[in-house]
């Protein structure tokens, strides 16, 4: 598995923020915040994909994750 789920991010967490935080870790593929087409405001979620599973475990080795003062929900996503 490459690919993460991220929950619980702020508003304030745009694309360019959300991948200078996980790039600490490894290489990214892809990173995308999603957000409502209609207000193009963050649904307060997004999805990371690395080059490695390696990165991937160590990203969720790591229990604290934090975005802008706000903790969020990383979990491995499953197609």
């Amino acid at each position: 598995v490459t690919k993460v789920f991220v929950g619980g991010l702020s508003a304030d967490v745009d694309n360019a923020k959300f991948k200078e935080y996980f790039e600490a870790f490894g290489p990214i593929v892809e990173c995308q915040v999603m957000v409502d087409k209609e207000t193009n405001r963050s649904r307060g979620f997004g999805f990371i994909t690395f080059e490695s599973s390696d990165t991937v475990e160590k990203v969720m080795l790591r229990k604290d994750h934090s975005l802008c003062g706000k903790v969020v929900e990383v979990k491995k996503a499953f197609p």
